[in-house]
């Protein structure tokens, strides 16, 4: 993730070079400024996370980089730097406004913590709002999809009859037809209206941007042919990845549910195979773990295959009832096996959301 952005301005070099150095050392992308008349017009065509000033400064002073900051950038933090000695008053008064302040002599850990803090909070902000505007964006596009669907339904349903009642030689055939492909594109667009997954933006003209809904509606795609076998079985486990990889699958393994949920964090998987019978955490609770984070996450979920030794239809029913593509009963043959898995990979691949 890229480091933020910092600005810091003050007149006196041995404070602006020990503030810069400090900093520097954390990661940030540091421009520092003695030169004031430099200080707005890097502020007007620059974008940075936080802004340190001084506040006592000859030309123009802290509380006016403040105010101009606030007008061009509000999201930006300032943070001003003030003498060890200033007046109590004046301190107490900043504060009361919930300015934010640090004096010039504080130690190198308190300026880096405050600093962290400080856009720690900006960043927590900044995802809240983000949260609240794809709320609100998925309730407008949503509504909108609704309100589109009712005289749209009425559109292709008579456009078919329509279609359905005609020859094919008749002179509005062809333009009926027409009809109903348009109000089909139309439907594609309400689904992924519904279907929004983020925020996407794209440029719309030279000064604009709108909203992608093509891209904003799409799922993380999972990787083709990738495996995860869970079983607390290692001699099952490791029969299947043989089987697996000599049919081009990439393949890993875990005996564990609890450790599958961390795996599935690292890799999309395409299809995962998971024993119903494990010590840990069964097989049936598992699956319903991973639908949870992959539906939680905006990715698509892989196609499950359950396993299990127990011969109880009740079993495999479960199974399916909870969202497996398919479920098995051992022993299974390696043909039994492998066919299940091609066709849970064919479906992956025909359902992906583009």
């Amino acid at each position: 993730m890229e480091k933020e952005s910092i600005l810091i301005v003050e007149d006196d070099r041995q404070v602006l070079s020990s503030f810069e150095k400090t900093l520097s050392k954390e990661g940030y992308n540091i421009t520092a400024v003695d030169n004031i008349e430099k200080t707005l017009k890097l502020i007007k065509e620059n974008k940075y996370n936080l802004i340190l000033a001084d506040i006592a400064m000859i030309r123009i002073n802290g509380m006016q980089i403040l105010e101009e900051t606030k007008k061009i950038s509000p999201e930006t933090e300032v943070i001003l730097i003030l003498e060890c000695g200033s007046a109590d008053v004046a301190f107490d008064t900043l504060r009361k406004d919930s300015i934010n302040l640090i004096f010039k002599t504080c130690e190198k850990d308190e300026l880096k913590i405050r600093i962290n803090h400080t856009l720690e909070r900006q960043r927590l902000g900044k995802e809240s709002l983000k949260n609240e505007i794809y709320k609100k964006m998925s309730e407008t596009l949503g509504a909108i999809a609704h309100e589109i669907n009712n005289p749209l339904t009425a559109i292709i349903g008579n456009a078919e009859l329509l279609i359905y009642d005609l020859s094919n030689d008749n002179p509005i055939y062809e333009q009926i037809k027409a009809i109903k492909h348009s109000a089909g594109r139309i439907a594609e667009i309400t689904e992924k209206m519904r279907e929004v997954r983020g925020i996407e933006i794209k440029k719309y003209t030279k000064d604009s941007k709108i909203i992608d809904i093509q891209k904003s509606s799409k799922f993380e795609k999972p990787e083709e042919k990738t495996v995860l076998i869970v079983d607390d079985e290692e001699s099952i486990t490791s029969l299947y990845s043989i089987v697996l990889k000599r049919n081009g699958y990439k393949v890993d393994t875990t005996n564990s549910g609890i450790k599958a949920l961390d795996m599935i964090k690292e890799k999309n998987y395409s299809i995962i195979i998971l024993d119903v019978s494990m010590p840990d955490m069964d097989g049936h609770e598992t699956l319903q773990n991973l639908n949870k984070y992959y539906s939680d996450k905006k990715v698509q979920i892989p196609a499950t295959i359950m396993i299990t030794g127990y011969d109880v239809e009740d079993v495999l029913k479960k199974c399916k009832n909870i969202g497996a593509f398919a479920a098995l009963h051992k022993p299974l043959q390696i043909s039994t096996f492998i066919e299940p898995v091609k066709q849970a990979e064919e479906f992956v691949s025909e359902t992906t959301i583009s």
